[in-house]
C-alpha cells in the first residue's frame, strides 16, 4: 500500500522559499556586472581604528599609521562609472597610545565615532578590478581606491608617509601622543 503525503500549504510556501533560495544563490552574476571584492583598511593617522562600516558592513581594525585586516565582500559593478560612493563609519581609539598598565577601567567610553561619511569612490581600469583600499586620515578624510598594485609599489594611487614607521613606533612603542589639529569649519555670517 502506498501511502501519501500530504503538504499543507504553510509547508508548501517553506519549500518554495528555499528553493528559490538556492536557485538565486547559484545564478550568475557575472551576467549582471558585478563581482565580489574584498577591503582593506589603511590609517594614516595616530588614533588606532577599532571598527570600521562600508555601507553597514565590515568590521577591520588598524593600528595607527598601519594598515588592518580586510573583510570579505562586498558586491560592486565590475565596471567603474561616475557617481560611484560609499558610506564610510569608523569608531576611532585616541588613547591608543598609552601603556596597558594606564588604562583606566572605562577606557573604551573614550572611543570616537566617526561619520558617516560619503566618499566617491576612485577611478579604476578594468584591468586593477581587485580589492578595495580604505585609506582613513586625520580630521576624517577618507579616500577609497582600488588598485591591483601591492601598497609599497610606486604605481599603487596612495603612497605611504616616509615617516610612517617613525610615527607608528612613537605611538605603539614608545607611547607618545602626537597630537593632530584639524582646521574648524568656518561658520557663514
Amino acid at each position: 500500500m502506498i501511502k501519501h503525503i500530504r503538504i499543507l500549504p504553510g509547508g508548501l510556501a517553506v519549500l518554495a522559499a528555499v528553493l528559490f533560495c538556492l536557485l538565486t544563490a547559484c545564478r550568475d552574476h557575472s551576467r549582471d556586472g558585478m563581482s565580489g571584492a574584498d577591503i582593506n583598511v589603511y590609517n594614516h593617522g595616530p588614533d588606532a581604528i577599532v571598527s570600521m562600516q562600508v555601507n553597514g558592513y565590515g568590521g577591520p581594525r588598524a593600528n595607527p599609521y598601519g594598515g588592518g585586516g580586510g573583510f570579505c565582500c562586498v558586491m560592486v559593478p565590475d565596471v567603474w562609472r561616475p557617481g560611484l560612493t560609499a558610506k564610510i563609519t569608523w569608531t576611532s581609539d585616541p588613547n591608543s597610545w598609552m601603556k596597558s598598565s594606564e588604562m583606566p577601567d572605562d577606557y573604551e567610553t573614550h572611543y570616537q565615532k566617526h561619520g558617516p561619511i560619503i566618499v566617491p569612490i576612485e577611478r579604476w581600469e578594468e584591468d586593477q578590478a581587485c580589492g578595495f583600499d580604505v585609506h582613513i586620515f586625520p580630521c576624517d578624510k577618507v579616500r577609497i581606491v582600488r588598485s591591483c598594485h601591492m601598497r609599497d609599489s610606486p604605481e599603487y594611487p596612495v603612497q605611504p608617509e616616509p615617516d610612517g614607521i617613525k610615527k607608528a613606533q612613537n605611538v605603539l612603542i614608545n607611547h607618545i601622543k602626537e597630537e593632530i589639529v584639524c582646521p574648524t569649519p568656518q561658520t557663514p555670517r
